[in-house]
């Protein structure tokens, strides 16, 4: 659905995918990525920082989604906490 371009879809099974087992941090910091991206291309910027801070939570040093998180800031126009996203991230990767 994704790759379909059908977000709406596929934020839906995102979230059906998470609940499935909401122990499986590190595939469900994968879920939480995939799913800001679909969010952030539907211009849903503040649900896509929440799903972000939710998967840093499952997975701190997870460089991708701290870049994605960055990106995410600078379009809602939070530049400081953006280059801290972007800092942390090229220290861990």
């Amino acid at each position: 659905m994704f790759k379909d371009n059908k977000l709406t879809e596929a934020i839906a099974k995102f979230d059906e995918c998470i609940a499935l087992d909401p122990l499986n941090l590190t595939y469900n910091a994968t879920l939480l990525l995939n799913k800001s991206i679909a969010l952030t291309k539907l211009n849903k910027n503040d649900e896509a920082l929440s799903s972000l801070n939710k998967c840093i939570a499952m997975k701190p040093d997870y460089a991708k989604a701290l870049v994605k998180r960055g990106e995410v800031r600078q379009a809602l126009e939070d530049y400081e906490e953006a280059a801290r996203d972007f800092g942390a991230a090229a220290q861990i990767d």
